[in-house]
């Protein structure tokens, strides 16, 4: 639940806020955990009463590794799956207590109220605000969901976010609270800051050999060769296959009808309508059919479809709205359903009744247009890939097939390549950790440096490349980490050493210069002032600000080490404070900020409560 809360928020307000978070998440994506399978045998923990299975956390860190892989923002075959199992685990863990608690408090939410929830989703709008029902129903089937399901699941999760929507708006934020604030963050600071570089003390400094020879073995991690090799490889390209196929114009125009017919379908603009009933027995079904039958007569007498939509469709969403779906796109909503529809020619039709997984269904075509479509001259490359397609699916795999028991039977790899019809290249060296190009694709990064090829002289299989390439190769020369001989590396140990031991003595030289200031001394150097520096100026080292900004007018100085190995003394001179916003709506903009901030953690304590509380086991 946590996770969830500061994925898209940095706190919560309100309950209205909560339930469209967990709204968002129960969309995209993050399949309510509450609802989850229970029971399997192989238990990975149990809180209070309630068993959590390995199921239920792979599950969750597939899905938040699916997450990861649409953001595009890490390669998630460099993820350690265990450390995303614990993340999931603990995710798992907090969702069941705040359910728990939901249940306990006997937390209910009504169906009149979970309709109104999902007529408001703005992913189920349209531009100007009204709900549509062939929006709801395509984005809940994109995660596999029924409507009965997904109300399922959003009832569950607004039951948990009214629990911690409760909490966030006990939270409040005083109007002294706002201005201390303000002062606060808007300070502006005068300071000097003096540097003491170690490079201005090199040359004070010396090192013995024994000095030298107990640094080294001190660092002897830091001073080794890099392990590295060098590979013979094949690159096996299935483009080039497709040069032995040539497709004649009879297959060229077959495909070309069925492309267009395929286009017809996925880009014609229709519009629809629906009358549903439900069922939940085999009587109940046939009166439900009896009654659509019946309807559709009365349709096609004369009645007015929107009428009888009003009076008669169980589809709340849409009832009120004569049946309106709205736009229908291929593959958003179920196959018969789509089936049918698309059977209809002109607007007015009707289809006959048929049945989905949500109940029966009476159709009317309300609205179609039709796509351009393009001229078989000018799809003609893209019709003979189609015609190609599997064709060079097939003899790809046929290739990769012997690419794979040439490998695998042995561990030479010109016999490979001789066999295949392909070039044996040989690789720059390649330094573990140091990768570029396709070698620093995580399949082959693993494959060079395991021990089947490094140890064993084994061939790699073929290894699928980003650019739809596949890669085999065979170590050539292998050199393993090992360390080096002091005298090899005798000048970078002294060189260390001596920088180590000047930063050392420059941290020394600015502990004793500061001591000058505190006694309200003089110290010389070369001082740099700065003026009415915010808390994000740029125009110094960010280290040397934020220690400014930690200083007061009653402790006024201050040292540091840089990174580098540099050592600052600061003083502090004058402290500005921020001024105060007169525009009510910047004022009151902040104070959300800060009540959001303050329910995030009154949130996050109560999670943190309802662990301590419970009994939970790891197994």
């Amino acid at each position: 639940m946590l996770v969830k809360i500061r994925e898209r928020s940095k706190g919560i307000v309100a309950y209205f806020l909560v339930g469209l978070i967990a709204i968002a998440f129960s969309l995209w994506g993050m399949d309510s955990l509450f609802t989850a399978m229970r029971g399997d045998p192989n238990e990975v923990a149990k809180v209070n009463s309630e068993s959590i299975s390995q199921f239920q956390v792979d599950q969750v860190a597939q899905q938040q590794m699916r997450q990861l892989q649409q953001q595009g923002q890490i390669d998630t075959d460099q993820l350690d799956m265990n450390l995303l199992r614990q993340f999931a685990l603990n995710q798992i863990i907090q969702e069941q207590l705040v359910q728990q608690k939901v249940q306990q408090l006997n937390m209910q939410v009504g169906d009149r109220q979970l309709e109104r929830q999902i007529v408001r989703i703005s992913s189920f709008q349209d531009e100007e605000g009204r709900f549509q029902q062939d929006r709801f129903s395509q984005l809940i089937a994109q995660q596999g969901l029924s409507p009965q399901a997904f109300r399922a699941q959003l009832k569950q999760d607004i039951l948990a976010q009214q629990l911690l929507g409760g909490l966030s708006a006990s939270e409040f934020i005083l109007a002294n609270e706002v201005e201390e604030f303000q002062l606060l963050i808007g300070q502006k600071r005068d300071y000097r800051y003096k540097i003491i570089p170690t490079q201005s003390y090199l040359s004070q400094v010396e090192v013995t050999p024994e000095e030298i020879e107990n640094f080294y073995q001190q660092q002897a991690q830091n001073f080794q060769t890099p392990e590295q090799l060098r590979l013979n490889y094949l690159i096996f390209d299935p483009s080039q296959l497709a040069k032995q196929f040539n497709p004649s114009e009879a297959e060229l125009k077959a495909e070309y009808e069925r492309y267009i017919s395929s286009l017809q379908n996925q880009q014609s603009d229709y519009s629809a309508a629906h009358i549903l009933l439900t069922y939940s027995t085999a009587a109940e079904k046939q009166q439900a059919q009896e009654r659509l039958e019946a309807v559709k007569e009365k349709i096609q007498a004369g009645a007015d479809f929107a009428t009888q939509a009003a009076e008669v469709s169980e589809d709340i969403a849409t009832a009120k709205q004569g049946g309106k779906l709205g736009r229908i796109q291929a593959g958003s909503l179920n196959a018969s359903f789509e089936e049918a529809l698309f059977a209809l020619e002109q607007p007015g039709d009707l289809s006959n009744v048929i049945e989905t997984e949500f109940g029966l269904h009476l159709i009317q075509l309300t609205d179609k247009q039709e796509p351009e479509l393009p001229a078989f001259e000018t799809l003609r490359p893209e019709l003979v890939e189609r015609v190609i397609a599997q064709p060079l699916r097939n003899a790809t795999s046929e290739k990769l097939e012997e690419l794979t028991n040439l490998s695998f039977s042995s561990d030479n790899l010109a016999s490979v390549a001789e066999a295949a019809d392909l070039e044996v290249q040989l690789s720059d060296w390649l330094v573990r950790g140091k990768l570029k190009g396709i070698w620093a694709e995580s399949k082959v990064s693993k494959a060079i440096f395991a021990d089947d090829l490094i140890k064993d002289g084994w061939l790699t299989q073929p290894l699928a490349l980003a650019d739809g390439r596949y890669l085999i190769a065979g170590r050539e020369t292998y050199q393993p980490q090992e360390q080096q001989a002091l005298e090899e590396v005798s000048e970078a140990v002294t060189a260390e050493l001596k920088q180590q031991k000047a930063s050392e003595l420059v941290s020394k030289l600015a502990q004793q210069q500061l001591d000058k200031l505190q006694a309200q001394e003089e110290v010389a150097g070369d001082w740099q002032s700065v003026n009415k520096a915010t808390r994000n100026a740029s125009q110094v080292l960010a280290d040397i600000n934020q220690a400014a900004f930690r200083l007061s007018l009653a402790k006024p100085t201050t040292s540091l080490s840089l990174i580098n190995g540099d050592s600052v003394i600061i003083e502090l001179h004058q402290v500005t404070q921020g001024e105060l916003s007169s525009n009510e709506a910047e004022v009151s903009q902040l104070s959300l900020a800060l009540q959001e901030e303050q329910s995030y953690r009154m949130q996050n304590s109560f999670v943190q409560q309802l662990e301590r509380d419970a009994k939970i086991i790891l197994r």
